[in-house]
């Protein structure tokens, strides 16, 4: 089968388009979705339109050594992390670079996960205390516009992977954290396909999002 016509039917997902240009150069348009398709085939697909050559990719270095666990008892997270390297220069690309890469603003990196992370020190703790109660207590002594609150866990909002908390007695609530701490629990977890993950689930807090536990 012809390459490009097997690259074409490997991207039609992709929702690329091609337009001209005023100068008659030839310039790729891609559709926000497009962050939703594997890269490394849009790229084989926009460097046979503009006719360049394909540009290899980077590999992974190896796996860091896995973290202390974020949490001493009642379910924590370990983690770990590797990089990839630009195979022509041997240079590591930087997080922010990644984050250009996945959202399709750069074609140069490799393909797979930079991170992976595993529950740990899952035994019940002595203290019966809540986790996210604990961290919310946290900012009983701290000022919040210019008065001293007594803060507990409110779940009533979308994001639960933030620290949310509702000063006692008061009628409002505040994102006192963007996240809590690694490990602790949640409600609607989703799954590595970023579906909702059946009831009962148990769902942990990892970097801001609510995981398979």
């Amino acid at each position: 089968m012809n390459v490009m016509l097997l690259i074409r039917l490997m991207t039609v997902m992709t929702f690329a388009t091609v337009c001209r240009t005023q100068n008659s150069g030839t310039q790729l348009r891609k559709d926000n979705r497009v962050s939703k398709y594997p890269l490394h085939i849009y790229q084989m697909y926009r460097d046979q339109i503009l006719k360049k050559p394909s540009r290899p990719m980077g590999e992974w270095s190896e796996w860091s050594p896995w973290s202390p666990c974020s949490r001493s008892c009642g379910g924590g997270i370990t983690q770990q992390t590797r990089h990839c390297i630009n195979s022509s220069s041997d240079i590591r690309i930087t997080k922010r670079q990644r984050r250009r890469r996945q959202s399709g603003r750069s074609m140069v990196g490799c393909v797979g996960l930079y991170k992976r992370v595993r529950l740990c020190n899952d035994k019940d703790c002595p203290s019966q205390t809540d986790f996210r109660y604990e961290q919310c207590a946290a900012f009983n002594t701290k000022t919040f516009r210019g008065a001293i609150h007594q803060w507990e866990p409110f779940l009533k909002v979308k994001d639960e992977c933030a620290l949310n908390c509702r000063a006692v007695g008061m009628n409002f609530f505040a994102t006192l954290n963007k996240t809590v701490i690694d490990g602790t629990s949640c409600l609607y977890p989703v799954t590595h396909t970023g579906k909702a993950a059946p009831r009962g689930t148990r769902g942990v807090c990892v970097g801001g999002y609510c995981k398979v536990g």
